[in-house]
């Protein structure tokens, strides 16, 4: 047996195992589940980058093994760098599973995938609807080029183009679109380019929507939460790091939002919603809490959390002030879940998420 053929049996037994694992999300979708059982992950993330960076691949000798079992293990994986920082990524195995068993296909279904990444999800929807019925696009050349090869070479050919997401392919319909990266409204290219009856499913804000246009503009139901990369509309690696000496000679006050909050979805859904386009970076985590944590706008604007529970804010917007009156919001409203939220896309294009009803509070996109 050749040392290709030991990884392909090794392969199989794993990707067993996981959609073992997947088989209560798809418990009533058998056609998902097979997709899971059936496509090769591992052809398609043939390298993913772990602690510090590092480089964990196939072609390594020294990081084969932990490469293989993290493949197919439940979780999300980093797999492309521009200038250092995470741009692609493989999405946790049971999301993925969550968002394309709400997408209630058809098998006729033409379905458009808003980032490509390493093909792994297109590959899902061209096992289960067959490649002339998917297209997949995503903003650079270095990620849908190499996505296509893998694609080939594990035996799937959807159409995967390089373009903007946020535009999609005007001219074309589709009976469903699906975003694997966050959008902080719903773009409306998205509701122009859906077919009658057409349906969305994207991370808007930090949560999991499914969106169905209207005569009246589009109505959207949260299904819980969904932590993505953002969307790119051009080849950087994003919002630019903050510039934490803006703080220096900024007074502390104590914080009304504890660092426990932040690691609260339930919060980081209206944090997002209410303060969208933050980026964030975190100290020491003790049990799934950061010690501190830090976040800024890409327009001067930043703010500090310190161990002491201490805050600092600096820049045109007040950051931390904001965050701190979405967090009494949210514990005003009983702390809520995400299904307590909707959206609504009215026909000019403006568009809001509110809780409970669409007569409740409610928060501008």
């Amino acid at each position: 047996m050749t040392d290709e053929d030991d990884l392909e049996q090794r392969a199989a037994l794993l990707r067993t195992k996981l959609a073992a694992e997947l088989s209560a999300e798809l418990a009533h979708d058998s056609a998902w589940l097979a997709a899971f059982e059936r496509v090769p992950r591992h052809t398609l993330v043939p390298v993913h980058y772990g602690t510090g960076r590092s480089r964990v691949s196939v072609d390594d000798p020294g990081t084969r093994e932990e490469w293989l079992t993290s493949v197919y293990t439940d979780t999300s994986l980093v797999t492309h760098l521009t200038d250092g920082g995470a741009t692609s990524s493989s999405t946790q195995p049971s999301l993925m599973a969550r968002m394309l068993r709400a997408l209630l296909v058809a098998d006729d279904s033409r379905v458009l995938e808003i980032g490509t990444g390493t093909g792994y999800n297109a590959a899902l929807l061209a096992h289960r609807l067959g490649d002339e019925r998917v297209t997949s696009i995503d903003v650079s050349e270095e990620i849908t080029g190499p996505a296509r090869e893998r694609l080939a070479a594990a035996g799937y050919h959807p159409r995967v183009i390089t373009g903007d997401g946020a535009v999609g392919t005007p001219g074309a319909r589709y009976d469903r679109i699906i975003a694997t990266c966050r959008a902080d409204r719903v773009p409306t290219a998205w509701l122009d380019q859906l077919a009658p009856g057409g349906m969305i499913v994207a991370p808007i804000a930090g949560g999991l929507a499914r969106v169905h246009p209207s005569e009246r503009g589009a109505t959207g139901e949260f299904l819980g939460p969904a932590s993505f990369m953002a969307m790119r509309s051009g080849p950087g690696s994003g919002v630019p790091v903050g510039d934490l000496s803006l703080l220096g000679g900024v007074a502390p006050r104590r914080s009304v939002l504890p660092a426990a909050a932040l690691a609260d979805t339930r919060y980081r859904f209206l944090a997002g919603v209410a303060v969208p386009g933050l980026m964030w970076s975190y100290d020491e985590l003790t049990g799934g809490v950061p010690a501190g944590a830090r976040c800024w706008d890409g327009a001067e604007s930043v703010a500090e959390l310190d161990a002491d529970g201490m805050a600092r804010q600096a820049g045109p917007r007040a950051l931390w002030s904001e965050l701190e009156r979405a967090y009494i919001a949210y514990q005003g409203g009983g702390r809520p879940t995400h299904d307590r939220y909707g959206l609504t896309v009215s026909p000019d294009g403006a568009q809001r998420v509110w809780l409970d009803t669409p007569a409740g509070p409610a928060w501008p996109l």
